[in-house]
């Protein structure tokens, strides 16, 4: 498990105050690239030096209570799954304060050659990084 803490900013919400539906997958993505980043490897080094990317071929998220800015919420990351050339990632959103839980969502991302455009193995590395929050 991979985990990291996040401000909500008003930015964040929507014309209710309350947190817009897409800012929980782009929550998300930065808890993978800051995990990425604890691993000694960058989404930015991917996009320049490596010869794959993993984009998102599938998300889908829950809210169970509403959040707002100034919460401050504790992001768990987990790989529930690695397959050949794809992997699953399991998000759960909790605030600080109170441990309630307020979200959760599950993406999936597939390995591409950046060359070709097709879907590849994951490569070894990238692998075990994921391993490590299993």
């Amino acid at each position: 498990m991979y985990q990291t803490q996040v401000t909500i900013h008003m930015r964040d919400t929507d014309a209710t105050g309350v947190l817009y539906f897409t800012e929980q997958l782009r929550i998300c993505q930065e808890v993978l690239e800051s995990f990425l980043e604890s691993c000694g490897y960058s989404l930015q080094r991917m996009l320049e030096k490596a010869d794959f990317v993993i984009p998102i071929v599938h998300a889908e998220s829950d809210y169970f209570a509403p959040i707002f800015p100034g919460d401050k919420l504790s992001v768990q990351m987990i790989t529930t799954r690695i397959g050949t050339s794809s992997f699953t990632l399991s998000y759960t959103c909790k605030k600080m304060e109170t441990g309630e839980e307020v979200g959760t969502a599950e993406i999936v991302h597939v390995a591409v050659d950046k060359k070709f455009r097709e879907k590849m193995p994951i490569p070894a590395f990238f692998a075990e990084y994921l391993r490590k929050i299993q």
